[in-house]
């Protein structure tokens, strides 16, 4: 998820926990702590491309550095307070649950994260709420804030946090719930056009879980359709996305095409342009979110090869969303079932 939900996430698993005790200390040492597993982005200029997309939500996203890490933050952070009197436990207890929801609500997120490294590399990922969602983030913002408002040891000061953060935790649940059938609309209308397919995926298209995208992959092709809750039909339009394989196939054993190929999970499409051969990862979308005749990838890279002819290395460009009104408005009516 974004730094700020990150961040908010973090504060209000603070002030619930130590929030009566402290007052807001513990929501500014739950702020700091929920940013702790994305400073894994330090590491990029000791990282070449394809170590740094290897890296990213790997260690300091696993379950394995919740359990490291949360007694070392917490003895730091008592000493730190030792005025305070709180004792290094409830510190780690602290740090060990912030750690925790970070890396939960990256689960929900398409990007996958790798929550049993270092014993496995796969990718985790639910795909059922945006990397960006208001509606995950406002009300937990909302609970936050008003709480920190409150007197520490006010009762209304615990139940308005704990509202928020029950109220987003209840939004990822609906995302959860809602997903199979969003599946079974793809599934159904895929096969009635085309018949059986080898793999699928659905994600949220945009900051909202009320309209979705789907990628099913038959043959050496993508097939993409969009598909509101609000549809009064299921019957989709999907257009096919060509995934070239035979452009890449030659350097799969190559480094960076080893780790694209893992780091997308078949959802690609391969480009020779002028010389140059380009790799998209379909699952982040288009900046148009799929909502024109034409629109750019979000996830781009340019395979760098060596002097060898081996695919050694990866140049990622990342296209901006059209801020376009007319974009915003079509987004809208699309989520109506329009």
């Amino acid at each position: 998820m974004d730094s700020i939900t990150q961040v908010t996430l973090g504060a209000a698993v603070g002030e619930a926990i130590l929030g009566k005790k402290i007052g807001g200390r513990a929501a500014a040492w739950g702020a700091v702590l929920g940013t702790v597993p994305d400073l894994d982005v330090l590491a990029g200029p000791f990282l070449d491309s394809v170590a740094e997309l290897q890296f990213h939500r790997g260690f300091t996203h696993s379950i394995f550095f919740c359990f490291l890490a949360s007694p070392i933050f917490g003895w730091a952070i008592n000493r730190f307070h030792q005025q305070l009197n709180t004792g290094w436990k409830h510190w780690t207890i602290t740090a060990f649950m912030v750690f925790v929801t970070h890396i939960t609500i990256d689960v929900f997120t398409t990007y996958g994260t790798q929550i049993f490294y270092p014993f496995s590399d796969l990718p985790v990922t639910t795909d059922s709420v945006f990397i960006i969602d208001p509606l995950y983030t406002l009300p937990l913002m909302a609970g936050l804030l008003t709480a920190l408002f409150l007197n520490r040891t006010s009762a209304a000061r615990r139940v308005v946090n704990f509202l928020g953060l029950t109220v987003s935790s209840f939004y990822l649940l609906w995302g959860l719930g809602i997903k199979p059938h969003v599946n079974s609309v793809f599934e159904s209308s895929f096969q009635h056009q085309y018949g059986q397919y080898e793999k699928m995926k659905t994600t949220p298209n945009g900051p909202t879980t009320f309209l979705w995208s789907g990628y099913i992959v038959k043959n050496d092709t993508v097939y993409h359709s969009v598909y509101s809750l609000f549809d009064d039909s299921g019957d989709l339009n999907f257009d096919s996305i060509p995934r070239r394989t035979r452009l890449i196939s030659a350097h799969h054993n190559d480094r960076a095409a080893e780790v694209l190929l893992w780091f997308s999970r078949g959802y690609y499409s391969v480009k020779s342009e002028d010389g140059k051969l380009f790799f998209y990862d379909l699952r982040f979308g288009r900046n148009d979110f799929w909502l024109q005749d034409e629109g750019e990838y979000i996830w781009v890279n340019e395979i760098v090869f060596d002097e060898q002819g081996k695919a050694a290395a990866i140049e990622q460009t990342f296209p901006p969303f059209s801020t376009r009104s007319e974009i915003f408005h079509r987004f809208q009516k699309r989520i109506s079932g329009k």
